[in-house]
């Protein structure tokens, strides 16, 4: 059978894997174990995909240069390969999608990824169809914006928005720090942070049942800032400056029947802990306790406990 058609009957299964997005979250703890476990693999397929795709272009820029050399099948091999490689990655990506333990933040990463794929068969068909070097290279510009947005969205998911702590700003911020006269007054000589003296209290009570030590679930340990910024397969626990877009606020604003709300059972986080936890997403991560508005004072614990 010509290579032509075997690749076109993939547009079928390009379709198919867009519609394993409407698929229900998993329920039983037992499905959400096997789903994990299986997502666990993402990070390893994610980079494959990317790797390949990069030595295809590679390929195809010495054949813009030299257009007397047959290229024309590596570019088909390259393309075939890199799709072969995607599906797994959406596959496993899907997986932790459908676990339940990501938001719906990933739900546009899938989107792209997905009309990456779909932009990898366009490719191929453009190849087959001896298009041209440089109609082919006009394709392979438009699957490499599409694949850098898809990686971008799965970045902000796990490690925040790098646009949100560019150099200028956080210069910015340092050079005029807000703090709290009364605050400072009340916490003066005390040098912990805000987390230290006011959030890690609400944590260990709520959250570090099941976040802490090697109870992890999903491998998320929210003993520190740096491991919440982190944060485990399902992403980030918190986006810094972002507290409506990160995971544990949205989590904490879910009905307490809902499965996914966070913590999962009482005691809960209360409307002024979260109050609090939002400040300090938004404006206090990293920030000495003088930093924190009175109006949170209540919640400091006295450094002797």
């Amino acid at each position: 059978m010509r290579a032509c058609c075997q690749f076109s009957g993939l547009w079928l299964w390009t379709l198919l894997l867009g519609g394993l997005t409407l698929l229900p979250s998993a329920r039983s703890a037992s499905a959400v174990d096997w789903l994990l476990f299986t997502g666990g693999f993402h990070p390893l397929a994610v980079h494959l995909p990317i790797g390949l795709w990069a030595g295809t272009v590679l390929i195809l820029i010495v054949g813009v240069r030299r257009p007397a050399m047959l290229f024309e099948p590596w570019l088909r091999g390259g393309a075939l390969v890199t799709w072969l490689s995607g599906c797994i990655a959406f596959l496993t990506g899907l997986t932790l999608y459908l676990s339940g333990t990501y938001s719906d933040t990933v739900k546009p990463h899938l989107i792209a990824t997905w009309i990456f794929l779909v932009a990898l068969n366009l490719f191929y068909d453009v190849v087959v169809k001896g298009a041209g070097m440089k109609k082919i290279s006009v394709v392979a510009v438009g699957v490499s914006i599409i694949m850098g947005y898809a990686g971008h969205l799965g970045g902000v998911m796990t490690h925040g928005d790098i646009f949100a702590e560019v150099p200028w700003q956080a210069h910015a911020a340092s050079a005029e720090p807000r703090v709290d006269l009364e605050a400072a007054v009340l916490f003066e000589g005390d040098d912990r942070t805000v987390f230290e003296a006011a959030v890690y209290p609400i944590l260990d009570e709520k959250c570090l049942l099941c976040h802490a030590g090697r109870r992890l679930r999903a491998k998320l340990s929210m003993e520190t800032e740096e491991a919440m910024l982190k944060g485990g397969v399902s992403g980030a626990a918190m986006v810094s400056g972002n507290a409506d877009g990160s995971m544990m606020i949205e989590r904490m604003r879910l009905p307490e029947d809902d499965e996914l709300h966070m913590p999962p059972m009482e005691p809960f986080v209360t409307d002024e802990e979260e109050q609090l936890l939002v400040w300090w997403i938004n404006e206090g991560i990293g920030q000495p306790v003088s930093a924190l508005p009175a109006t949170f004072a209540s919640f400091v614990k006295p450094a002797e406990e």
